[in-house]
This record gives structure tokens, C-alpha cells and sequence, in this order.
């Protein structure tokens, strides 16, 4: 993740494999992140580095998008899908951010 907090710094696009998940951070994106189930792995965006700790609520964010979304399960997704889904998984990133940091482990 380093490597994509520096990559950030200097505005450039970079891709990582971090435990078998492509990680891409892409200065351009007009996101905090972006899931890429097909690749097992998430873009990170500029809004990710809005805001103290919102790197890391991204990173669950996909994490868990990544996890339990229908379409990483392979079962079909329509167009309310993610709709859906995102709530959910903003949710969880909120409160395991908040979990974490209770913990002193952020």
C-alpha cells in the first residue's frame, strides 16, 4: 500500500498485487475506488486520499464488495445490484474503520 500512497504523491497510475488481488491506482478516476471482480481487485481513485482514513475505508470498502457482492460470487447481476450492494458495503467500512481505530490498529 505504500507503493500506492507514493504512486498518489506523484501522480502516476500504478498496478500491484497485494494476496492475489490486483490493486490498480489510477490518479484519473473520478472515485475512492471502483471493484474489478473480473480481476479480483479494486482501482483506487483520487478520492480515496480525500480525507484522513478514507484510503483505508476504500480499501475495506472493496474488500468487502469483493466478498460478498453477487456478481464476485458469479451469480448474475442486474441493474439494481450494485445500487444495492454499495450502502452495505459503505457500511461495514464505516464501522470496521471505526472497529480498527477503537483497537489502536489505525
Amino acid at each position: 500500500m505504500a507503493e500506492i500512497v507514493e504512486a498518489h504523491a506523484e501522480g502516476k497510475p500504478l498496478e500491484v498485487v497485494i494476496n492475489d488481488r490486483t490493486i490498480q491506482y489510477e490518479p484519473g478516476a473520478p472515485t475512492a475506488g471502483m471493484s474489478l471482480f473480473g480481476e479480483n481487485g479494486f482501482v483506487i481513485g483520487n478520492e480515496a486520499f480525500a480525507s484522513p482514513g478514507e484510503l483505508d475505508r476504500t480499501v475495506l470498502h472493496e474488500l468487502y464488495r469483493l466478498a460478498t457482492s453477487v456478481r464476485a460470487q458469479g451469480v448474475g447481476a442486474g441493474p439494481d445490484t450494485a445500487p444495492a450492494e454499495t450502502p452495505l458495503a459503505a457500511n461495514f467500512a464505516s464501522r470496521a474503520y471505526d472497529f480498527l481505530r477503537q483497537m489502536g490498529l489505525q
